[in-house]
Formats: C-alpha cells, sequence, structure tokens
C-alpha cells in the first residue's frame, strides 16, 4: 500500500510513522554490519538465498493454516533458515568461490519455486507470495518492533563480546587460522534470526537492499570496517528517509520505493570516489 493512502484510511498517527523509521534505523544497524561480513566473504547472495528460505518457511506454515504473519509462522521461517544457515557453514570447507555462490544461487532458486507452488494451493496464496517478497512495513505495530529490538539486541550483544572471533572468521589475514565451525554456524545462526525477522515485516527485497547496497557503497568511499560501517548506517538512514518522503509526496509503494532510492547510492558513491582520487 502507498504511504499516503495508509496515512488517510488507517488515520495513524505520527507515532505510527516513527514506528517505521525505527524498524529502519534497527535494519540499518543490524543488515550493514552483516552486509560487510558477506562482502568480505564473497558470498554476496546469501542473505538472498536465507531471505527466501524464510519465505519458503511462512509458505510451509501458511498452508497449514497459520496465520502467515503470526508467531507459529514465525516459527517455521526461522527453523528453516537455522536449518539452511546450518548448511552454509559447511560451506567455508568448499575452496572455489564459484561453486559457493552457485550453491547458494541453487538454494535461492529452490526455495523461491517452492514457495511459487506451494503459495499457489491457496486462493490467497499469490497475494501472500506478493507480500513476502514486498512486506507489510506500514502496518509494523510497536509490539512488533519491540520482538526485533530485543533479539537483535541479542545479536548485537554476541557479536561485540566476540568480535574478534567473528571478524577473523571474514577478514583473518593469509596464513591466520579461521575459528572452528561452531563459530561459523553462530554467525548464520545469528544471520537466520535477523533475516527472518525482518522479511516478516519488510520483505525480501528490502532486506536484500539493506544487507548489500549501504555496505557496498561504504566499501567504494572509505576503508576500515568501522569507517565503513559508519558511513554504510549513515547511508541506510538517509536512503530510507528520502525513501519514505517520495512514498508520501508521490504516493508511491514504500518498500519498492527505498530500494530504488538505495540503489542511487552506489552511483552516487563510485562518482564521489572517482573524482576524490
Amino acid at each position: 500500500m502507498c504511504l499516503r493512502r495508509w496515512n488517510n484510511n488507517a488515520r495513524r498517527s505520527r507515532y505510527s510513522i516513527a514506528c517505521v523509521c525505527v524498524v529502519c534505523v534497527l535494519l540499518a544497524i543490524t543488515h550493514t554490519y552483516l552486509g560487510l561480513h558477506v562482502l568480505a566473504r564473497g558470498i554476496i547472495f546469501v542473505d538472498l538465498a536465507l531471505a527466501q528460505v524464510a519465505a519458503l518457511g511462512v509458505s510451509v506454515a501458511f498452508l497449514m493454516g497459520k496465520e502467515a504473519h503470526g508467531n507459529e509462522a514465525q516459527l517455521y521461517a526461522f527453523a528453516a533458515t537455522l536449518i539452511t544457515a546450518f548448511a552454509f557453514a559447511k560451506l567455508r570447507n568448499i575452496r572455489d568461490k564459484i561453486a559457493r555462490e552457485v550453491t547458494i544461487g541453487i538454494v535461492y532458486v529452490v526455495a523461491t519455486a517452492l514457495s511459487i507452488v506451494i503459495l499457489s494451493q491457496s486462493n490467497q496464496g499469490m497475494e501472500e507470495l506478493k507480500s513476502l517478497f514486498n512486506g507489510n512495513i506500514l502496518w509494523t505495530r510497536w509490539k512488533e518492533v519491540g520482538v526485533i529490538f530485543l533479539m537483535y539486541v541479542v545479536v548485537v550483544v554476541l557479536h561485540t563480546v566476540y568480535r574478534r572471533m567473528f571478524y577473523r572468521l571474514s577478514f583473518s589475514d593469509n596464513g591466520e587460522e579461521a575459528p572452528g565451525f561452531i563459530w561459523e554456524f553462530l554467525f548464520f545462526a545469528s544471520f537466520a534470526i535477523v533475516i527472518t525477522l525482518a522479511v516478516n515485516i519488510v520483505g525480501v527485497l528490502l532486506v536484500f537492499a539493506f544487507l548489500i547496497i549501504p555496505a557496498f557503497s561504504a566499501s567504494l568511499i572509505v576503508d576500515g570496517f568501522f569507517k565503513q560501517m559508519l558511513t554504510g548506517w549513515l547511508l541506510s538512514v538517509v536512503g530510507c528517509g528520502v525513501g519514505l518522503s517520495l512514498a508520501y509526496q508521490f504516493d508511491l509503494p514504500v518498500g519498492a520505493t527505498i530500494v530504488s532510492i538505495l540503489g542511487i547510492v552506489p552511483v552516487i558513491s563510485a562518482v564521489y570516489a572517482k573524482y576524490r582520487n
């Protein structure tokens, strides 16, 4: 739904708009950090694959008569992403980066196809599939924001306390032995938590955009993990703010508008980096 019509029909208050903004900030903080790890590992589409697996879990729950955005459906989604996270943690054993990326791409394609097949069995299935891709960020409630906040705090604390171990997973120097499988699994498991909660609200497309675009754009203009993370946060928040503003002014779909604005950011970053150099 477009922002202006949503505001008029539902008579949402400024607090509801603030709810959407808080979600965008939470996504910016967590997704930019994970996006930098993904870029360093060269597994660009792992986030898209996990997001689609989460959507597949919701699709299965929906077919079994569960509320698509209810707690039970979220458990289905989390179980699906956790199993996939375990499998992805094994990808480090594959030395060929192309083979790893192909494997991740296959997971994404198959998960998408299965979601379509499953949801085609329901009269409302195609609408739900559209919702899984585009999200329902305008209908986010403060209760949902609270759940996301608490779970994201757990992830942030985990990655802060053991930041050196997680950093070595993605940025280990040549010759330095990377941490073992348990740390690899913890990384992908925390990834699964972040993705599952985000897909339920903002959809697959916006999740991928928040994970990759700000992190990649930041890497074009600054060096160093910490500086790139801060810059990525700024780019995410600014892009989201501009997207929300344009969606309201011109009565456009919110999620698609934000993704479109974020899509311009790498171009601006590349031009800036070229002329700066």
